[in-house]
């Protein structure tokens, strides 16, 4: 798994991370500490670039649902719990709405299906490209 991230200034201040290769139990836990390292520098608004993830595991899973905690001032569960951060997860999914300061963008068919069997796309907004996440997150200004 690679990971990216470069700053969009405008319309808005977003951080734009983009993750390469499989997301998984391997790699799962670099992604919510880079999440955690942003939110202290300062970002408040996540893009999470999707494009180039071939495969989306549970773990992946924790890692998008711990990047929107994170990115909204909560403690994620701690993935040493087991199945209490896949609970956490379907309480958010079932109860909170989208999310308002992270969002997701382009992901492959395999990795959408994964998200909209488990929710995740009535929890996180997905959209097609970087401008329309960064232009939507404007639009709640």
């Amino acid at each position: 798994m690679e990971i990216g991230t470069y700053p969009i200034a405008d319309p808005v201040p977003v951080q734009v991370m983009t993750l390469s290769g499989e997301l998984d139990a391997s790699n799962y836990l670099d992604v919510i500490e880079r999440v955690r390292q942003l939110y202290e520098g300062g970002t408040r608004q996540l893009v999470i670039d999707l494009s180039n993830v071939s495969f989306l595991s549970s773990s992946g899973l924790v890692a998008l649902h711990s990047a929107a905690l994170v990115m909204r001032g909560d403690e994620p569960p701690s993935p040493d719990l087991g199945w209490s951060a896949f609970h956490a997860i379907a309480s958010d999914v079932e109860q909170e709405g989208f999310e308002t300061c992270c969002t997701l963008v382009n992901p492959q068919s395999r990795v959408r299906k994964s998200l909209e069997m488990t929710g995740f796309s009535a929890f996180l907004h997905i959209y097609d490209d970087v401008d329309t996440a960064v232009q939507a997150f404007a639009s709640n200004v």
